[in-house]
């Protein structure tokens, strides 16, 4: 992958206006989870804690035109359709500033397929074969799965019983994802925790969800997972990108100087001190990320 920084479509010249000091900057991450920034304009579907604002990103955004300096995603769009993902992208740039930036980190497609390449060309190793197990769940699972945690889930419990650690490092290495950690929370969550993370948001979403699940006790088993999935909100992808997508997706959206970078670099100041993208110890938060950034046009005079 070629990731080298066009000059010209270089946009350092951001770092000499005044207006984009780290310390007057408005800074928005939508999708935040439980990944966020103090510094930053928090938004999140359900928030659970003060410093998140809960709202529906496939609502218009509740900022004005022209008002924020830098809109980040990591992880997001991949759970919209492609239609939803431009409108989400378009909102971005509405509520940016002229010159304002906008960074999105997704699962990078291209990278991923690669990967299972160099697999199948060494197949007959027995250390390739256990890697396919792998990388066709990384791949596929999130797309198809009917069910909460998929294939994905059901294979880290089994590498797990079977303690097999080279397994278990390689999808850590792949994804920055802790299996063991990852298992225990989804199995074993505390019920006072769940409790103490109960807000009014989630308290209507769960009717909400429990509605919705009655209504499926209704459709004949045989043709149930056809038309509905027992998946949780925001756990499947709808679409995957590599560099050209998320080009073409920056580039609809009206933005321009698109470049991609990677964990540590970006345009935004300081970005690295927000510990977003990497973790305390300087290694990537989500390995196998494609990282684009672009900016939003001056107006025409």
């Amino acid at each position: 992958m070629n990731n080298k920084l066009d000059s010209s479509l270089d946009y350092r010249i951001l770092d000499s206006r005044s207006r984009m000091r780290n310390e007057s900057m408005k800074k928005l991450n939508l999708g935040c989870g439980d990944r966020y920034s103090t510094s930053w304009i928090n938004i999140d579907f359900n928030s659970s804690q003060p410093e998140i604002i809960s709202h529906n990103l496939l609502q218009p955004l509740p900022f004005p035109d022209n008002s924020i300096d830098v809109v980040y995603n990591s992880h997001i769009i991949e759970h919209f359709s492609r239609e939803d993902a431009e409108t989400v992208t378009k909102e971005c740039f509405r509520v940016l500033k002229p010159n304002g930036i906008l960074r999105i980190v997704v699962p990078n497609l291209e990278q991923t397929c690669r990967e299972y390449l160099r697999i199948m060309d060494m197949i007959d190793t027995e250390e390739a074969r256990k890697q396919y197990e792998w990388i066709i769940i990384e791949l596929l699972d999130q797309m198809v799965r009917t069910e909460r945690g998929g294939l994905m889930t059901a294979y880290w419990r089994q590498i797990l019983e079977k303690d097999d650690s080279s397994s278990i490092n390689y999808i850590e290495a792949r994804t920055g994802v802790k299996v063991r950690q990852e298992v225990d929370s989804f199995q074993n969550r505390p019920l006072i925790q769940k409790i103490l993370n109960i807000n009014t948001n989630k308290l209507k979403n769960k009717f909400t969800y429990t509605y919705i699940a009655l209504i499926k006790m209704f459709i004949p088993h045989h043709i149930r997972q056809v038309i509905a999935d027992d998946t949780a909100l925001g756990e499947k992808h709808k679409w995957m990108y590599d560099r050209y997508s998320l080009r073409k997706l920056f580039e609809k959206a009206g933005f321009t100087n698109v470049m991609f970078l990677d964990a540590h670099t970006s345009f935004i100041p300081n970005f690295s001190n927000e510990l977003l993208d990497i973790n305390a110890d300087g290694t990537p938060y989500k390995p196998g990320s494609l990282y684009g950034e672009g900016m939003k046009p001056m107006p025409s005079a």
